[in-house]
């Protein structure tokens, strides 16, 4: 499937490298429209969330292909930095 045409121009737009947004369009192409619709979506609003994505991306791209343990950790230091990030969020709105 072709990636969205937004998706795909926010990802060229962002601080990844050519090498870096190549990857993540191929692994990103693999969603279905609507779910490629979403992910604009979110990024879109917060574009600065690309770079620890693409991260995370690549940590379970490389993870999936080990145990069981592996994956879980990829998938546990994922969910423990977005929260962060949510909280870090959520705080500046605070004091704005």
């Amino acid at each position: 499937m072709a990636l969205h045409s937004a998706l795909q121009k926010l990802l060229r737009e962002s601080s990844l490298s050519f090498e870096e947004v190549r990857a993540f369009e191929a692994g990103l192409s693999m969603l279905t429209l609507a779910e490629q619709t979403q992910f604009y979506e979110q990024l879109a609003k917060d574009p600065e969330l690309i770079y620890p994505i693409y991260i995370h991306f690549k940590a379970k791209a490389k993870a999936i292909r080990g145990t069981d343990a592996e994956w879980r950790e990829a998938v546990e230091n994922e969910v423990k930095e977005l929260e962060a990030y949510i909280a870090k969020k959520r705080v500046g709105e605070e004091i704005a």
